[in-house]
């Protein structure tokens, strides 16, 4: 299975905290996530969290 590819301005929707919004991507290694109440540092892979 192929890791997802997250683009800064892509909706997300993650187990935990719920949709949110790429602010922000660090290669393949992370992405910085809005969710709404904050941004929140997420490690990719992270199979929590798919691109919407």
């Amino acid at each position: 299975m192929a890791d997802e590819v997250y683009e800064v301005g892509a909706r997300v929707s993650h187990d935990s905290f719920g949709l949110g919004r790429v602010l922000s991507v660090q290669g393949k290694n992370s992405a910085q996530v809005d969710f709404g109440n904050g941004a929140v540092h997420i490690p990719l892979p992270c199979r929590s969290m798919t691109a919407l």
